[in-house]
């Protein structure tokens, strides 16, 4: 009978299991490396995106921000509309001394405005 302990049996399977361990360890070590790899270069597409996110935060405060002052200037057209009308009642006024019904129509028109507002 031959017996499967000899010395160059135990060699081949001690040098089997070492190369199976190497190319684990290689495989292993190659995930760990490519893993890495990823989280490195998704890192700055992670940091555009939050930088994205506050810029379109920005935006969306600056956005409110210009429709409040569209909305102000509009206010503040109408009033100076109102302004000029009255004045250029009490020009007709003086330029021709009998436009009273004009300044009524004005004096009218800004209390309107005032009751309304």
């Amino acid at each position: 009978m031959q017996s499967f302990l000899t010395l160059g049996n135990i060699e081949m399977a001690l040098l089997t299991f070492l190369a199976i361990c190497w190319a684990l360890s290689m495989i292993l070590s190659a995930r760990s490396s490519l893993k890495k790899a990823r989280e490195e270069s998704g890192a700055p597409l992670a940091k555009v995106q939050e930088e994205q996110r506050r810029m379109e935060k920005q935006m969306e405060g600056l956005e409110t921000r210009v429709y409040d002052m569209e909305h102000r200037l509009s206010d503040y057209g109408d009033k100076m509309t109102l302004v000029l009308r009255s004045q250029l009642s009490i020009l007709a006024h003086l330029v021709n001394g009998n436009s009273i019904d004009k300044l009524r129509q004005s004096l009218q028109e800004i209390n309107d405005y005032l009751v309304n507002r």
